[in-house]
């Protein structure tokens, strides 16, 4: 890999017109290479590289006073050059394979004077390979969005505040792939002779030639769009809005399968009344009744509403007077539902029953061989809408003309969640379990926002945070009780992980003998992991898992950013960050791990952290290591491997300069402003040292997120 890359990024925008008609046009080109090296001796490469032009072109003309037509445009092609293997196989056999395994290439030529690629056998493969000599993926897509609308004041005509628009809309895009897979020739030195020279074992014959494969897919969109609005204030305290719209949209997709590649449908109302008294007293009614073919007639509609109501207390009289720090103080709170027809399980139309081949039978006088078919999934007529009820209550307030705040309490309760049947005995004879709107979730936490804008003489001062806490609960999955209640899913949080709880390692043999037994593993040594028997039955096997630590999804997001002016200068920071979740490691982590006996790029990193027999050391990172290769107990999922992923990243940071307007005057300019900017720069994680956490990885496999330092400059003519 190399050390750095680099990327290049051009914007150039036009706009202007009169009261006739106006325009926006954009264009913009993004080169990005990557990390990974090529093989010079190749005339092709298989180095990374990403680019992506964007075109756009807004248009409104005024058709008359009262009357606009607009006209959005986008268009955008990305083409992408990369290995003809996966980043994920790539990293995962740099993760998994020792540096000190094989090395790139041999040093010596063939007889033909062609490089001898190093492999070693048994099916470890060279990353090397995989990266530069299994060939290049040619990937481009193109997409295209038009958006045509029509707006009508009716002001005039009919009564002030009456508007209207219909718009249309289309969206296509395209795919493509070319792959062209090479093949190289490789050799393992097994031994050197009497003189020192490596003797070769001869491998893979490889191929002088790259081989061809094409593949084409796309996908379009049609959407219709028709609403009236009307916004109204009345004796200058009642304001009265209101909307009603009406959509459908037409989908496809050039899938595998006569299934997927039928349109997606679907068509829905909507409408909204507001009212507000004084800028004090604020109500809101909304619906929504929306239709979906994923269901059986009866049950492809569902209605949907919601309500929200405001007070504005810093608006009253007894507070104005009494208050002057308080500039604005707001409570607020809503209820209302939503409905999800995206219903997953790999199924569209669920009212109906799919069939499937079967075992067959010799059949008739000829004793002929007929397949059968049976019942794949079974239908179910009466699935409808998965409905999301959501509360929120919350408040907004400004104060000393430089402080904002805002905190939500949010809660969510899902019903009619689309899930596979657990509970249904095997007596009751179903060949696939069904599937139906039995599940549910709930979740709820709290979403806050504190702001701060000071001018002090030329230093302008703006800092901002948010710190989201949300909890996602398995309320049912239809999923029976476990005999030991405590493995029970539901009740738990989405995704919670389980293990055991570990206690330490193992320190005497005595202890061992008096212990119970750990996975069936007869040869446990002092500096094994230890677990804890939970359920008491003197065997440590799954039953004693529990639920520990939290999930793979964080439940906190947090960030918070400074950002300072003086006299043209101006510098930006912007931190992020996550909490409560965790991971297990594993995997390449793991350094004796059967059946590649020490294949780790962790080696290093973890000598002298396992447990050393002659040291003593029972406080080591790592249990006893086994030469023989997999250990059946030490390597469970548990307290002992699982750590935090919670970490914080410095994710932007910026520092410009603008000319003062003397200067751009006389560069016939509006604006000039050069920066240097960096993303990705710093990354504090208490758990995780050796990789990325944001790869969310068990032992650091995937493509890294890159530390990016941009110079730029933005002019305005």
């Amino acid at each position: 890999m190399k050390d750095y890359t680099t990327a290049q990024r051009v914007n150039l925008n036009v706009t202007g017109g009169g009261k006739v008609a106006r325009y926006y046009v954009s264009g913009s080109f993004y080169n990005e290479n990557g990390l990974f090296i090529s093989d010079p001796s190749h005339e092709w490469n298989s180095e990374i590289n990403y680019k992506r032009y964007n075109f756009i072109s807004n248009i409104d003309v005024s058709l008359h006073r009262t009357t606009t037509l607009k006209l959005n445009v986008n268009g955008a092609l990305e083409m992408k050059h990369q290995p003809y293997s996966s980043l994920s196989d790539i990293f995962s056999q740099a993760v998994s394979v020792s540096p000190n395994t094989v090395p790139l290439y041999y040093p010596d030529l063939d007889e033909f004077g062609k490089i001898r690629y190093a492999e070693m056998p048994g099916g470890t493969s060279n990353p090397y390979n995989t990266l530069t000599q299994s060939g290049y993926n040619d990937n481009w897509w193109t997409k295209i969005n038009a958006i045509m609308a029509l707006e009508q004041d009716f002001s005039e005509l009919i009564t002030p505040g009456l508007k209207a628009t219909v718009k249309f809309s289309f969206d296509s895009n395209s795919w493509n792939q070319i792959l062209r897979q090479g093949s190289p020739h490789t050799w393992y030195a097994k031994n050197r002779d009497a003189n020192g020279q490596l003797i070769y074992e001869e491998g893979n014959l490889g191929s002088n030639t790259l081989t061809y494969t094409s593949y084409a897919n796309g996908e379009r969109a049609l959407y219709l769009e028709g609403n009236i609005t009307y916004n109204r204030v009345f004796d200058d305290k009642h304001n009265v809005g209101g909307l009603l719209l009406y959509n459908q949209r037409d989908y496809q997709i050039a899938a595998g399968s006569s299934i997927e590649a039928l349109p997606y449908r679907s068509q829905g109302l909507a409408g909204r009344l507001t009212y507000s008294y004084d800028d004090r007293y604020f109500i809101e009614g909304n619906f929504g009744y929306n239709g979906s073919e994923n269901f059986a007639r009866g049950h492809r509609f569902g209605f949907f509403p919601a309500a929200a109501i405001g007070w504005v207390v810093s608006n009253e009289s007894f507070m104005k007077d009494k208050t002057p720090n308080v500039e604005m103080l707001k409570l607020k709170a809503s209820l209302g539902q939503s409905g999800n027809d995206q219903i997953g399980g790999g199924r569209r139309f669920v009212y109906l029953p799919t069939i499937v081949g079967a075992n067959g039978t010799n059949w008739g006088t000829s004793n002929t061989w007929v397949n059968g078919i049976a019942v794949g999934e079974y239908a179910n007529e009466n699935v409808s809408w998965e409905t999301s009820t959501k509360f929120n209550v919350g408040i907004e307030s400004q104060l000393y003309n430089s402080f904002r705040i805002q905190v939500d309490y949010f809660r969510e309760k899902r019903d009619g969640i689309f899930v596979q049947r657990k509970s249904i005995p095997d007596y009751v004879g179903v060949t696939t379990m069904p599937w139906s709107n039995v599940g549910k979730m709930k979740n709820q936490g709290i979403d806050a926002t504190l702001e701060y804008d000071k001018q002090i003489g030329d230093l302008y001062l703006s800092a901002r945070g948010t710190f989201t806490f949300a909890r996602n609960i398995q309320v049912n999955d239809d999923q029976p009780d476990y005999i030991d209640k405590y493995r029970n899913r539901n009740g738990q949080r989405y995704g919670q992980q389980y293990g055991l709880v570990a206690l330490g390692l193992f320190r005497t043999q005595e202890e061992i003998d008096n212990s119970p037994s750990q996975f069936g593993v007869s040869y446990l040594k002092p500096g094994d992991i230890k677990y804890k028997d939970i359920n008491g039955d003197g065997v440590i096997d799954t039953n004693d898992e529990v639920p520990i630590g939290y999930s793979d999804i964080p439940e906190i997001v947090y960030g918070f950013g400074l950002s300072a002016n003086y006299k043209g200068f101006d510098l930006s920071v912007f931190f992020q960050g996550i909490a409560n979740t965790t991971f297990f490691l594993g995997g390449a982590y793991f350094p004796f791990n059967y059946p590649n006996i020490g294949q780790t790029s962790f080696l290093a990193a973890l000598d002298g952290k396992f447990f050393d027999p002659e040291k003593q050391n029972f406080d080591a990172e790592l249990p006893l290591l086994y030469s023989e290769g997999w250990h059946g107990s030490n390597y469970q999922n548990s307290t002992w491997w699982q750590r935090s992923g919670a970490f914080l990243r410095l994710k932007n940071a910026e520092i410009g300069y603008s000319l003062p307007k003397s200067a751009t005057d006389k560069l016939l300019l509006r604006s000039l402003r050069i920066f240097l900017s960096g993303e990705n720069l710093l990354t504090f994680s208490p758990d995780i040292k050796y990789w990325d956490p944001e790869t969310g990885s068990q032992d650091g496999r995937g493509y890294p997120l890159m530390r990016t330092v941009n110079l730029g400059l933005n002019i305005n003519f």
